[in-house]
C-alpha cells in the first residue's frame, strides 16, 4: 500500500471530489508581510488515476479557533486543468456545425476561467451562430429568435428563454455588466438545450424513430422514397403514395401539398405531374391526384 500523503480534491473525470495521492509537492512559506503558505502539488486520483495539478493557498493569517478550541486554517484550492464542477456538457459535439461547436467550446472555457463578461457575449454568439447555420435571417437577434420559433425549430417557451440570453449578451456588450455565476449556469443550460434540440436529438432520431414532418424538404425526401414503389403513369392522391407514412405529415399535409404543386409547376420537382381532382375509394371530397413520371 502506498505511504504517500493523500488529499481530497475535485476530479474532472470522476465528476466529484475524490481521494488523491500527492505524487510531487513543493511549498513556499511567507512570514514577512502576510503569514501564508502556498503548496504546489501534482496529484493522482485514487479512483480513475487521472493526474492534475493542485495549488493550495493556506491562509495562516486568517486562522481562527473552532468550538473544540482547535485552530482552523482557511485553505483555498485550485485544480488545473480547470473544470466546471458539476457540469456535464454536450458529449456528441461532433454533431454540431463546425462554427457552432467552436463557439460553444470557447464559451465553456470562458465560464470555466470565470471570464463572465466574455461568457455572456459568447452565449449570445452561440444563438447567433445557430440562426446563421439554419438560415434564419432578420435585422436583429430578437427577430431571428422569434423566427426560430415560428419556423418550428424551437417552441415558444424556448424562444422566451433565448431572449434572456439576448438580454444578458446585450448587457455584457453595452453596459459591461458582469453576469452572476448562477445566471451563467442557467444560461448555459438554455443554450445547451437549444443545441440538443436542433442538432443532437435530430441526429439520434434519424433511422431510429419516425417523427412528424412539417418541413417541405423532409416531406419531399419521404415522398421520393415512397414513389419507388410505383410505376410511371400511376395516378393517385398523396395519401395513397405515402401510405402509412401519411401519419407523419397529416398535420401539415395541406401546406405541404400546396408547396409540392408549386414545385411541380415551376419545374423544380419532376417526379410527379399534376393530375385530375377526383374522389378516391369513397372519399367524402375530391382529392388532388398526381401522375408518376418516368425517370429522366
Amino acid at each position: 500500500m502506498s505511504t504517500k500523503e493523500k488529499v481530497k480534491s475535485y476530479c474532472s473525470t470522476c465528476g466529484r471530489e475524490t481521494n488523491h495521492e500527492i505524487i510531487v509537492a513543493h511549498s513556499i512559506s511567507h512570514r514577512d508581510d502576510y503569514d501564508c503558505d502556498i503548496k504546489y502539488q501534482i496529484v493522482g486520483c485514487l479512483g480513475c488515476e487521472f493526474v492534475s495539478f493542485r495549488k493550495s493557498f493556506v491562509d495562516i493569517e486568517s486562522a481562527y479557533p473552532n468550538r473544540d478550541g482547535e485552530w482552523e486554517v482557511p485553505e483555498e484550492n485550485d485544480v488545473y486543468p480547470r473544470v466546471l464542477q458539476g457540469h456535464v456538457g454536450i458529449e456528441d459535439i461532433f454533431h454540431l456545425p463546425d462554427v457552432v461547436g467552436k463557439i460553444y467550446t470557447e464559451v465553456l472555457t470562458a465560464i470555466t476561467e470565470d471570464a463572465r463578461i466574455l461568457s455572456g457575449l459568447g452565449l449570445r454568439g452561440v444563438v447567433e451562430a445557430v440562426c446563421n447555420d439554419l438560415g434564419i435571417t432578420g435585422r436583429s437577434l430578437e427577430t431571428r429568435i422569434n423566427k426560430l420559433a415560428s419556423s418550428g425549430h424551437i417552441s415558444k417557451s424556448d424562444a422566451e428563454r433565448l431572449h434572456a440570453i439576448r438580454f444578458m449578451g446585450n448587457d455584457a456588450a453595452h453596459e459591461i455588466r458582469r453576469p452572476h455565476d448562477g445566471a451563467l449556469r442557467v444560461a448555459l443550460k438554455i443554450v445547451e438545450h437549444l443545441l440538443q434540440s436542433v442538432y443532437i436529438l435530430e441526429k439520434e432520431v434519424e433511422g431510429r424513430l419516425e417523427p412528424a414532418i412539417s418541413k417541405y424538404e423532409k416531406f419531399e425526401t419521404l415522398l421520393l422514397d415512397a414513389l419507388n414503389e410505383y410505376s410511371p403513369g400511376d395516378e393517385l392522391p398523396l395519401a395513397k403514395f405515402l401510405g402509412k407514412d401519411l401519419r407523419r405529415v397529416k398535420e401539415s399535409i395541406s401546406i405541404l401539398e400546396s408547396e409540392l404543386i408549386s414545385k411541380i409547376q415551376s419545374g423544380a420537382f419532376t417526379s410527379l405531374s399534376i393530375g385530375r381532382v377526383d374522389a378516391y375509394q369513397g372519399s367524402q371530397s375530391p382529392l388532388q391526384h398526381f401522375v408518376v413520371q418516368s425517370p429522366v
